[in-house]
């Protein structure tokens, strides 16, 4: 049986030509819901976009306008925001920022690299060959997100990539943790024969200047990817961490592992599998004294799912529930090209016609929820799915509900 109950959704942002994606949610002190998320170029999910924010007053039913937090520019764009509240007040959200540099030389012969080209949008190139991580950053807002810092770049060494996932957590010794995952040897996600691992990294002066602090998980014989962690204070002061996992070369994704730290995540245990499959999570303490867990079910019957636990420490699949199916569109009158870096239409987007569930492409990119728990009780689950549009869009929903 569900321990869910009178379940509502309601729609979050909707932009009528642009993806929108990857949100990320908290609760302020006065009791409004502020979310922040990535808003795409064009209708493509390539990781391009800029930073936005979104508040409601009514716990997830309605949202205000949008407002911008970083903006593109002709050659950079920002992804993968988080949000928190520092103990003064501050707003302070992280995300990455990339690099987009066109061609520089004429070309002597047809480029190789000449795809995607699209009617709408022209020659994609620079958002697949020539794009590059240019580095993590945090802005801070003192009046309630109207106005915002310069970008504040976040020290990773001795990392060259870090990217971000959740918003950062402040300890009750004011240091603030910034969950990471990346690389030493290369940029991106894949190759140097290196591992993704997940870090911490610490700011002990309100988030001005920042440090690596420990490692999550780290598999160097490079097989296993720790990525997209997220972390939980439980009541005893432990930090319970889960990350999502892939294995090298298939890139297939495997069950989510957890690791504990008691010294305030200086030191971390060594991961530990679970029986729960689906990525990326976020965790919360309930008012009740238990935690939540929620998740994105990349698989048949797609979705968002969630599981509660009694003491943050056990968590098994068998007290799964679901709080959202579905996701993906059933059709798209005409074709995409593949999502984030890397590849062509031909060979690893999506072509027009019927989207098979099985097989779906880019369009199995859904999820990626945050969850929070209102003052007066209730929970809201905001995450992204794709429309059912002609040509489907990412647009971010939110589903309500109480817990039983």
């Amino acid at each position: 049986m569900s321990p869910i109950k009178d379940i509502t959704h309601h729609t979050m942002v909707k932009h009528p030509e642009h993806c929108v994606n990857q949100t990320m949610a908290r609760v302020l002190k006065n009791g409004d819901l502020v979310a922040v998320y990535n808003e795409e170029r064009y209708p493509f999910h390539h990781d391009s976009g800029r930073s936005m924010m979104v508040k409601s007053t009514d716990g997830g039913q309605t949202w205000g306008e949008p407002s911008v937090i970083v903006d593109w520019s002709d050659t950079t764009g920002n992804w993968d925001a988080g949000i928190c509240e520092l103990d003064d007040g501050t707003l302070l959200v992280n995300f990455a920022i990339t690099g987009f540099f066109k061609r520089g030389q004429k070309p002597t012969q047809p480029s190789w690299g000449g795809a995607p080209n699209t009617k709408e949008w022209g020659d994609w190139t620079w958002a697949f060959k020539l794009q590059s991580w240019l580095g993590t950053y945090v802005v801070k807002s003192k009046d309630g997100g109207q106005t915002w810092s310069s970008p504040i770049p976040v020290n990773v060494r001795p990392m060259k990539h870090g990217g971000c996932r959740s918003g950062c957590w402040q300890l009750p010794d004011g240091g603030i943790l910034m969950g990471l995952y990346g690389r030493i040897r290369g940029y991106g996600e894949e190759g140097e024969n290196e591992a993704t691992r997940s870090a911490l990294m610490r700011s002990d002066d309100g988030g001005d200047n920042w440090e690596y602090y420990s490692t999550l998980a780290y598999d160097p014989a490079a097989i296993i990817d720790y990525e997209e962690p997220d972390i939980l204070r439980l009541k005893d002061g432990r930090l319970v961490c889960f990350m999502r996992t892939h294995v090298n070369p298939s890139g297939d994704a495997k069950n989510m592992v957890m690791t504990i730290s008691e010294d305030d995540g200086f030191s971390w245990t060594p991961p530990k599998w679970t029986n729960i499959w689906g990525y990326p999570p976020e965790l919360i303490p309930l008012q009740d004294g238990r935690y939540l867990m929620v998740y994105g079910y990349r698989r048949p019957s797609y979705g968002v799912r969630g599981i509660i636990s009694e003491d943050g420490v056990t968590w098994d699949v068998k007290d799964e529930f679901i709080i959202r199916e579905g996701g993906l569109p059933t059709r798209s009158e005409s074709s995409k090209p593949t999502s984030s870096l890397g590849g062509d239409n031909d060979t690893e987007g999506y072509n027009a016609g019927t989207i098979d569930p099985n097989h779906p492409g880019l369009y199995q990119h859904i999820g990626y929820p945050s969850v929070v728990q209102n003052p007066d009780g209730s929970i809201a689950v905001s995450y992204h799915e794709w429309s059912d549009d002609p040509v489907p869009l990412q647009y971010l929903r939110t589903t309500r509900f109480w817990l039983s």
